[in-house]
């Protein structure tokens, strides 16, 4: 027990290492996360048999978009921004994603489950520091630990954007639902259970994605009615638990940031800044810093900041469309082609359909289309409620970000396979489990 346990805390830490992106060495794009990967993808072809796994679904997606793409890159005219380090990262996903299969797909459902359960607690130890910096905007904490303070507002950590922190929180909810779905919710198991899914939703929601919110919000009441019309025993104490345990950490949120416990915020601020100086040895400033507090959110119901990115979004699509037509069957290649005034800056759609047909046409598209349904249709198939969730709401929250470059969303799909695939989440446990 003691070795699957550390082998799934190691797995946990090199999947939050893979969102680290601020951890690299000097310029370069690389750093602990990627190291990690590619040492694990060396050991996978030798000891595991990585190779093997190359007709996977998955892995097939990956060699006829990568295929679709440098097709692209040399007829088109059109060059793309950052079209190297976009053609790099699909690469580099690719060997991740044949690595994770590897990997994952010879584990035994106990390994699986110790691992699923260690993404959910390695992100709430891991961000307890810049959830501290975020707070009180402690720049020389923040910079002790490199931690990301280009968003002061947004809990970044050591994303170089938050978006990459918030795919990586995305699913991990669910999931838990899926392994402590036959556990003991009564007491004191019940209570840190609730515990854990608050400070998990808290954390989340303070990365300030609207779009993580709303997948959220749509997701896990979809998982509950899902789960009550495909579960024979349903646990309605588990899912109220995470129902609530959602609505409460937004409603604190709301309360902290934009409501009245504002003001209770700032001085618990000015309390742990003195504390934090006090324990570098700094003497009080004569004149004391400025009380800081994340800004208000753009709404009542959201928790972001542009009251325009309605807007943006739509020049951006509109851009995007246009560049699309330019070839529209394979695309131009890596790259993004998007813009919002000025056609030579040119930035990503922020949307999973219009960047993709841009970099590879309606081929590319078509190939995705078919990998996901084909995972949809599976998790139907299996009546894993967990599976089907996490898939929709991977798709939500693409619909305002490009994350298919990130590997994290490759693995996402790879968990979502597997797990229908071995009954992870659908078959009956010999005995009940506790936390």
């Amino acid at each position: 027990m003691g070795k699957v346990n550390f082998l799934s805390i190691g797995a946990a830490l090199i999947v939050f290492a893979s969102v680290a992106t601020v951890l690299r060495f000097g310029n370069l794009p690389i750093g602990i996360g990627e190291l990690a990967v590619m040492l694990l993808f060396l050991w996978a072809l030798r000891y595991r048999g990585a190779l093997r796994y190359l007709t996977h679904p998955i892995m097939l997606f990956w060699i006829g978009f990568i295929a679709i793409a440098a097709v692209a890159a040399l007829l088109s005219p059109v060059e793309g921004a950052s079209a190297t380090h976009t053609a790099a990262a699909y690469i580099y996903t690719g060997c991740f994603s044949l690595m994770a299969l590897a990997c994952i797909e010879q584990t035994s459902k106990q390994e699986f489950s110790s691992f699923i359960k260690a993404l959910g607690v390695i992100p709430v130890v891991l961000l307890a520091i810049p959830f501290l910096c975020f707070l009180t905007d402690s720049n020389e904490l923040a910079q002790l630990f490199r931690i990301n303070t280009d968003y002061p507002s947004r809990l970044s950590a050591w994303s170089t954007n938050p978006n990459q922190l918030a795919l990586l929180l995305l699913p991990i909810p669910i999931w838990l639902m899926a392994v402590y779905r036959e556990s003991n919710w009564q007491g004191a198991r019940w209570l840190r259970n609730f515990l854990l899914l608050w400070a998990f939703f808290f954390l989340g929601i303070c990365v300030r994605s609207d779009a993580l919110l709303l997948a959220w919000c749509i997701g896990l009441p979809l998982l509950t009615i899902v789960a009550s019309l495909w579960v024979k025993r349903i646990n309605w104490k588990m899912f109220a638990t995470m129902l609530v345990a959602f609505v409460l950490a937004f409603s604190t949120f709301k309360v902290m940031i934009d409501g009245p416990g504002r003001e209770q915020l700032l001085k618990i601020e000015t309390a742990i800044v003195s504390t934090v100086s006090s324990m570098f040895g700094e003497a009080a400033p004569e004149q004391p810093k400025k009380a800081f507090a994340p800004g208000k959110s753009d709404s009542i119901i959201g928790v972001g900041f542009d009251e325009n990115k309605g807007g943006v979004r739509k020049t951006l699509w509109i851009h995007a469309y246009d560049a699309w037509l330019q070839s529209p069957i394979i695309g131009h290649g890596p790259g993004a082609f998007s813009y919002l005034e000025d056609p030579a800056k040119k930035e990503e759609a922020h949307n999973l359909g219009f960047d993709m047909l841009t970099q590879v046409g309606i081929a590319g598209v078509l190939l995705f289309a078919a990998l996901y349904l084909w995972l949809l249709f599976k998790a139907y198939q299996a009546r894993d409620p967990y599976s089907l969730a996490v898939l929709i709401v991977l798709m939500l929250f693409s619909g305002a970000h490009f994350m298919l470059r990130q590997p994290v969303f490759s693995l996402y799909m790879i968990i979502c396979a597997l797990a229908v695939k071995n009954g992870s989440f659908t078959a009956l446990r010999e005995k009940p489990q506790s936390i």
